[in-house]
């Protein structure tokens, strides 16, 4: 790696003292799941995240296309678990950096696994709490939530927070089960009630962008700062 290179991810001591702060505890302790939409076996809750039929349906390769993300973005992966959009799009950003963020230290132990087998070097694990990422402020282009939308409890207050990670012009994409379908993967209260999101995003001063119809079970949409919030 050349001296350009390395100048590109040097990390300055505001920014090293977030990410040490944004460790926590240690990682691959064997404890319940911290997540409490989630099975309390949290190995087979990855693999029920990584199964091929899940992975199909969500279709990681075609959603980092359509965002259409510049190779050096700064993006975040929010409920990474183990990876199934984190390593596309470290694939895809490869003069990027992708925070891969997940309150469950097993699911961030599965994925450094994976970015070992995929020799992949760009991906910053982020252990969360419930109630913010931990991401660095004003620097992301795309935070990116999949299937982790219901998860997130005080939802309007916590999206308040996100605006303040993006920089100018970030966005923040969505993908969330349709309302009404069944849950492939996460548990069944995924599917949050009709208009709810849209109502929810709004309150916590965002726009719809974009919404894009790639996938027959889940919403796919991309939401921006609203300028008059």
């Amino acid at each position: 790696m050349n001296s350009a290179t390395l100048g590109r991810f040097a990390i300055g001591l505001p920014s090293l003292l977030w990410l040490l702060g944004s460790v926590g505890p240690a990682f691959g302790q064997n404890t319940p799941n911290r997540d409490p939409h989630g099975p309390r076996d949290v190995q087979s809750y990855i693999h029920s995240l990584m199964s091929d039929e899940r992975i199909t349906d969500l279709k990681p390769d075609r959603v980092v296309a359509a965002l259409m993300l510049p190779e050096d973005a700064i993006v975040a992966d929010l409920g990474s678990g183990p990876g199934v959009f984190t390593v596309p799009l470290a694939k895809a950003l490869r003069r990027g950096i992708v925070y891969a963020v997940d309150v469950e230290p097993q699911q961030l132990d599965a994925l450094r696994q994976r970015l070992i087998e995929e020799d992949l070097h760009n991906v910053v694990p982020v252990l969360a709490s419930f109630s913010t990422p931990h991401l660095p402020p004003a620097r992301l282009n795309l935070v990116l939530l999949v299937d982790t939308y219901h998860h997130i409890e005080d939802r309007i207050e916590y999206f308040r927070r996100l605006r303040a990670v993006l920089r100018p012009g970030g966005r923040i994409a969505i993908i969330e089960l349709k309302a009404g379908e069944p849950a492939n993967g996460p548990p069944v209260e995924a599917s949050l009630p009709e208009g709810l999101r849209q109502e929810e995003l709004q309150a916590a001063g965002f726009s719809l962008l974009k919404a894009f119809d790639i996938h027959e079970h889940h919403d796919f949409e991309l939401w921006v700062p609203s300028i008059s919030f």
